[in-house]
């Protein structure tokens, strides 16, 4: 794991480096690292679950939309727990 600040340095190069049209394809659990993305897709199961493009959103907007998407991810999950026990 980086430290906040090398985190952010690192975000920066990728954010630079797509911006000149590399494709990066980062993994990772952090809402907040997610929410710089171009667009961000969630894997359940070995499926594609969602995606969520940003558009015009705001990193802020992004950071809601990311949340509440793993939030319903995670109540799902949940159900399937409760009814397979």
């Amino acid at each position: 794991a980086l430290d906040s600040k090398s985190s952010a340095a690192l975000l920066d190069v990728f954010d630079d480096i797509n911006d000149r049209g590399q494709t990066i394809l980062m993994v990772t659990h952090s809402t907040a690292a997610a929410s710089r993305a171009k667009r961000v897709l969630f894997i359940k199961d070995g499926i594609l679950y969602n995606q969520i493009f940003r558009g015009d959103k705001t990193e802020r907007q992004m950071f809601q939309e990311i949340s509440d998407t793993l939030t319903v991810m995670a109540s799902e999950v949940g159900d399937y727990v409760q009814t397979n026990q």
